[in-house]
């Protein structure tokens, strides 16, 4: 494995730049394809810019279009004798028809892979269960919502205990806000590949989508405190809390391969190695409950997952990630006994009392420039929830204070909170008359 050089102002371990073409760990089968793919796709480039673009080391470009130049594969257009890297080159015939070989082999281009082994020993150096998460932390991300202390508490121990838990309970009462406000509680950073490679194939890891590049001074990330040049094949990202909702189908936990493009994306969970993975909507997606815990009975308990390619070889992936339900259903309704024993913590989000409604009322009166009057949001909820017929949801004061906002604004009238313009907003926000 490549030695590895620590970066001081970051708190993690980053891979030294390879030096050879032997140092990393790829083949010129690998390597030469991905850098016909550069000149394809923009041609007549130096040395320093392929470099750039599959992330290698400036000595390891020279080697590979050496080779590729011996090859009749490209050849030089120009260049600056005295400026290292400043040579630059085009493809001939004979490279542009490889290319387009390569091309329609796999579509992908961009930062050359690490080998499988390498990514998974970095899972494995900066694992999730190594953390400490610090209970301030914890807090201080789920300030924003009004939960009772009890809730907040087997919240921050569910995460800390790095177990899979579950979220339940009615609807808007802000599961969602408090699985999503738990990335802020997310501690450190990681390194994770852009791409790696198994068995001749290129799988795509890094995803923007679901990863959140730290930002850095120009320059800087290139090297460390010495000098010594860094494997931009890596990036650096926060701990990863990747999000999935009810669109969750079953081939997402697979390896992905684009019939059209030829190309390979990591499933959802290899994309969360080294944070959480909440599953929001648990039981509504197009995979049922008992589908998704059967697939992944053996990662929650050996801490393996197993991905197929197309050729039938199986890949053994680390599982190291926090998984994170998030469901209206109450636990009994999603799965059977044996299955949620795999859930360690069910926490219930309660719908609030009247003291935790005033207090969002107050919260979001404040947010949208409403006059705010407790002894009137008390009338309020007399007014609206005292027959007992309609129950109190975490989002109800959120969505009337908006209706009050939009109707004074359109009137002309001073925002304000009151039993009229509370009433007013109830009669069109609640499907039944209020």
């Amino acid at each position: 494995m490549v030695a590895a050089t620590e970066i001081s102002t970051l708190p993690i371990t980053r891979p030294r730049a390879p030096t050879t073409i032997q140092e990393t760990g790829l083949t010129i089968g690998i390597l030469v394809p991905l850098a016909l793919k550069a000149l394809y796709t923009s041609s007549n480039l130096s040395e320093s810019a392929i470099a750039d673009q599959l992330g290698l080391s400036l000595n390891v470009c020279s080697e590979l279009v050496r080779f590729m130049a011996k090859e009749q594969l490209c050849e030089v257009t120009g260049g600056e004798s005295d400026v290292i890297g400043s040579s630059r080159y085009t493809l001939t015939g004979k490279g542009r028809e490889r290319a387009a070989d390569a091309l329609s082999a796999s579509g992908y281009v961009g930062k050359a892979p690490v080998p499988a082994a390498e990514y998974f020993a970095q899972v494995q150096k900066q694992s999730v269960h190594d953390v400490d998460f610090d209970r301030d932390a914890i807090e201080q991300a789920l300030a924003h919502l009004v939960l009772p202390q009890e809730t907040r508490g087997l919240i921050g121990q569910a995460l800390s205990s790095k177990r899979s838990f579950l979220l339940y309970g009615a609807s808007g009462n802000g599961k969602t806000s408090a699985a999503l406000a738990l990335r802020d509680a997310m501690p450190g950073h990681v390194i994770v590949p852009y791409a790696i490679e198994f068995m001749s194939e290129i799988i795509q890891v890094f995803d923007t989508s679901a990863h959140e590049p730290v930002e850095t001074e120009a320059g800087a990330g290139r090297r460390d405190e010495s000098g010594t040049l860094l494997d931009q094949r890596w990036i650096v990202i926060k701990r990863p809390a990747v999000f999935v909702a009810g669109d969750l189908a079953a081939g997402q936990l697979e390896l992905i391969l684009d019939e059209v493009h030829k190309t390979y994306d990591a499933p959802v969970q290899m994309k969360a190695n080294g944070g959480i993975l909440i599953i929001d909507d648990f039981g509504r997606q197009q995979l049922d409950a008992a589908y998704l815990l059967n697939r992944w009975v053996t990662p929650l308990e050996r801490k393996i997952d197993y991905l197929s390619i197309h050729t039938g070889a199986r890949l053994e992936v680390p599982f190291d990630v926090v998984p994170l339900f998030v469901t209206n259903r109450s636990p009994e309704e999603l799965a059977d006994e044996a299955f949620l024993r795999r859930i360690r913590y069910k926490i219930e989000i309660p719908s609030p009392d009247a003291t935790h409604y005033v207090e969002i009322m107050r919260r979001e009166c404040a947010a949208r420039d409403v006059e705010f009057h407790e002894a009137e949001a008390g009338a309020i909820i007399e007014t609206i929830y005292g027959d007992g017929s309609r129950a109190m949801r975490g989002c109800h004061p959120r969505d009337l204070v908006e209706a009050i906002a939009d109707a004074s604004d359109y009137n002309g009238a001073p925002r304000a909170l009151t039993r009229a313009t509370a009433t007013e907003a109830a009669s069109h926000y609640f499907a039944e008359s209020a």
